[in-house]
C-alpha cells in the first residue's frame, strides 16, 4: 500500500520526478502475489472473487477522478478488475481440464486488454506467475522477471515508454515472503485503502493546487 501511495503521489504532485514512479513499480507484483496466496488460503473463493469485483465497481469513480485530476486521458478500468481477472484465471486453472483452462485464460487476457484493465494481459499473467512463485521460487522469480521485461519491451515496440521493467525490483522483496500470517489489518481497510487514498489525493490537489 505504501509503494502504491508513493506511485500515485508522484503521478499527481511530482510528475517530472522518476524516483516516485520507480518505487511504485514494486506495488502491483506484491498485490498479485497476495491474490495468488489468497486464492490458495481462502475458505470461499467465490466470495473472494465477488468481493474483488464489488470493490472494482466502488473504486472506478475515485480512479477516474484521480486520472482526470492528474490530467491523464484514459478510459482504463482500475486495478481491482485486473486482480479479479487474475483470480478468475486461477479458478479456471484449478477446476477445468488444461486445454479448456488455457482457452478460458486466453479469453480473459484478451478481454482485459480490450476493455483496458489496468496492466491488461500483463497483469493477469503476473497473478498466474505469482501462483507458480509460491510453489517454485526460482522458476517463479525468473518468470516474473521475464514478464516485467517483456511488458516493457512490448510497450516500446508499440511506441510507448514503460517503467514496468523496474517491477523487477520487487522480485528480491517477494523472495522474503515466508507464507506466514503477519499482523492482521481489518479487511475493509485493506480493500478500502485503494479508493480512499485516491479520493484523498485528488481532494488535496483541488484544495491546495
Amino acid at each position: 500500500m505504501l509503494t502504491m501511495a508513493v506511485d500515485h503521489i508522484g503521478i499527481l504532485f511530482f510528475p517530472g520526478e522518476l524516483l516516485w514512479r520507480v518505487v511504485g513499480r514494486i506495488s502491483f507484483p506484491i498485490f498479485a502475489l497476495l491474490i495468488a496466496e489468497g486464492f490458495e488460503k481462502t475458505s470461499n473463493v467465490r466470495n473472494y472473487f465477488f468481493r474483488l469485483l464489488a470493490f472494482a465497481a466502488v473504486s472506478q469513480i475515485p480512479y477516474s477522478l484521480f486520472l482526470q485530476t492528474a490530467n491523464i486521458t484514459s478510459n482504463k478500468l482500475n486495478i481491482f478488475f485486473t486482480l479479479s481477472a487474475g483470480l478468475l484465471s486461477l479458478m479456471l486453472l484449478k477446476r477445468l481440464p488444461r486445454v479448456y483452462a488455457f482457452l478460458g485464460i486466453g479469453s480473459i487476457a484478451v478481454l482485459a486488454e480490450y476493455f483496458s484493465f489496468s496492466y491488461g494481459v500483463y497483469g493477469v499473467l503476473t497473478v498466474l506467475a505469482s501462483s507458480l512463485f509460491l510453489r517454485l521460487r526460482n522458476a517463479g522469480s525468473l518468470l516474473l522477471s521475464v514478464l516485467h521485461i517483456l511488458s516493457t519491451a512490448g510497450a516500446f515496440i508499440f511506441g510507448n515508454l514503460s517503467l514496468q521493467i523496474y517491477a523487477t525490483l520487487s522480485v528480491p522483496i517477494l523472495t522474503l515472503y515466508n507464507r506466514e500470517r503477519g499482523r492482521e489489518l481489518h479487511r475493509l481497510f485493506l480493500y478500502g485503502f485503494y479508493p480512499i487514498h485516491l479520493l484523498i489525493l485528488s481532494l488535496i490537489w483541488y484544495l491546495f493546487r
